[in-house]
């Protein structure tokens, strides 16, 4: 039954071939939410700031 030691071998070997796969993936999703929530805050301080802005320049029209 050399075959399916054989078919097994292969088995095995493309479960592993897909975990280091899966890992990749998992760690390029991974630095993607990270960069894309440091974009998030960075457009959250600018919107801040310019809100800021825009209270003090329409207070001072009072």
């Amino acid at each position: 039954m050399w075959w399916r030691s054989s078919r097994l071998d292969r088995i095995e070997a493309n479960i592993e071939r897909l975990a280091k796969i899966s890992e990749a993936t998992n760690r390029r999703i991974d630095r993607f939410v990270e960069a894309t929530d440091q974009q998030i805050q960075a457009i959250q301080t600018r919107t801040d700031q310019f809100q800021r802005a825009l209270e003090y320049l329409l207070s001072k029209d009072r």
